[in-house]
């Protein structure tokens, strides 16, 4: 299958009115599927995630803008509550833990202070095999479709739980880890919203 490029595809979803977009994710358990990602204020590393509810309506949603005619395979940070100067945001993912092909999903203002890799400039969409219209979020090639998005369980030392979105190629060389985490198999779609921004609405949005 020829994967869309994310112009086409976000020329499609969106409309003029439409023009910013949540991650979510789809499968994994039942705290994650369906869930929008936020960020908890509670974590120290900008990873966006899915705690179990109640919900802190401080942890606000990861929201997404892309710029077609600039940088159509660049996903930028919608800010909830900028502060100046006015520094572009991105999402990609970053390797700076050292898991050999495991990728973490986490937004930055400093791409080149994330260390080596930081990947953001390749992301692609495809349409879920399903047939329903779900939109599902990859990053570079993968011909062969081993790659795949799980979704990682991490506790604070305060105690909370937070699924965080991890982008891997299961491998000799990670098998240790990924038999070391608690995870699921779970996947990411872009989730198209109206709302206005909003620092201090729950969940930094008016819906």
């Amino acid at each position: 299958m020829i994967s869309p490029t994310l112009l086409v595809l976000l020329g499609t979803l969106g409309t003029a009115q439409a023009t910013d977009y949540f991650f979510r994710f789809v499968g994994g358990n039942t705290v994650t599927n369906g869930q929008r990602l936020r960020f908890n204020v509670s974590f120290p590393i900008i990873s966006p995630g899915v705690t179990p509810a109640p919900y802190n309506p401080d942890d606000h949603f990861a929201r997404i803008y892309n710029n077609a005619s600039v940088s159509p395979s660049t996903l930028y940070v919608v800010p909830t509550n900028p502060h100046p100067p006015p520094v572009p945001g991105y999402y990609g993912l970053s390797g700076a833990e050292g898991v050999p092909d495991a990728y973490r999903l986490i937004q930055s203002y400093h791409p080149s202070d994330e260390g080596t890799p930081f990947l953001y400039q390749d992301w692609k969409l495809e349409p879920s095999c399903s047939g329903n219209g779900t939109v599902l979020l990859r990053y570079g090639k993968d011909p062969h479709g081993e790659k795949r998005w799980i979704a990682v369980k991490e506790t604070t030392n305060s105690g909370v739980e937070k699924w965080v979105p991890w982008y891997v190629k299961p491998t000799a060389a990670n098998i240790a880890n990924l038999t070391a985490w608690d995870y699921d198999i779970a996947d990411l779609e872009l989730v198209v919203t109206t709302g206005q921004v909003a620092s201090n609405a729950p969940g930094g949005v008016i819906e």
